[in-house]
């Protein structure tokens, strides 16, 4: 199996991509951790548009079905990481697939049955029935509080640039706002002036925030992708990936957003 990294928002990128080889047409949005938005109706068009077959496989962890629905916008499988926004409480590990019946039974029978048993044992179904009955409500604030940090380090001076889809200035933004039908996510990723070093401090000191790789919790949580998630990349791989080595993701929790906004202010004075 052969891959092909692109930058997906660029659309003369797919279509150079695409051979009659290609089975596979895999993307996330928002995008880890830089939060760059896809055109997923587009996308699938264009794939589809040149060969029926392919498969177009949309990450849609970011969002939950609550915000974004791919399926609906052309996408034939959907995937989920659902220890994050699904589950909602950080206390579990699970996926999901979501396609036609088809290609579930594929997965089942092929996929899990014959190479993988990777099913899902009672205690963690029974966690994400527990998180499912609330996914609405957290969505709303998660939504919510997450647009009052970005409001809130846009005009912080030590901040270089906020990337959040809610923002006009966000170069997804018109895209977003079609596709997460008016709701933008609660993950808010900026960038320190200082680079690593600054960063850093931003991240180990926040009090409210957990520092920790995960996202969608209840709970808030940070990190710092160059020296956490990303660690292997070489500062060239970061830069080609467009992940600057002053990036913070901020997975923005349930909390009073003022308790939240407190926390970074206090984290950034350290300074």
């Amino acid at each position: 199996m052969k891959v092909h990294f692109i930058e997906m928002t660029i659309e003369e990128e797919l279509r150079a991509a695409l051979n009659e080889k290609t089975r596979i047409v895999y993307l996330e949005t928002p995008a880890n951790p830089n939060l760059k938005i896809t055109d997923i109706e587009k996308t699938a068009k264009i794939s589809h548009g040149f060969n029926p077959a392919i498969k177009v496989i949309c990450d849609n962890t970011f969002c939950s079905p609550y915000i974004q629905r791919p399926l609906e916008l052309g996408a034939d499988i959907v995937v989920h990481s659902a220890t994050k926004y699904i589950n909602g409480h950080g206390d579990l590990l699970a996926g999901f697939v979501v396609s036609d019946a088809e290609t579930i039974n594929q997965i089942r029978l092929v996929g899990i049955k014959d190479m993988t048993g990777a099913f899902m044992p009672a205690n963690e179904a029974y966690l994400v029935d527990r998180g499912l009955k609330t996914l609405e409500l957290r969505m709303l604030r998660h939504c919510e509080n997450a647009m009052k940090v970005a409001q809130y380090l846009k005009t912080n001076d030590k901040v270089e640039k906020v990337f959040y889809p809610g923002l006009e200035e966000h170069e997804g933004h018109e895209i977003a706002k079609k596709q997460m039908h008016g709701l933008y996510g609660g993950m808010v990723s900026f960038i320190v002036k200082g680079g690593r070093e600054k960063a850093a401090i931003v991240a180990d000191n926040v009090k409210v925030a957990t520092l920790a790789v995960s996202l969608g919790a209840t709970e808030t949580l940070i990190e710092h992708p160059a020296s956490m998630t990303h660690s292997p990349y070489s500062e060239e791989e970061l830069e080609a990936a467009g992940i600057p080595a002053g990036l913070i993701r901020f997975s923005v929790g349930l909390e009073n957003p003022e308790d939240i906004i407190s926390d970074l202010q206090q984290a950034f004075d350290k300074i």
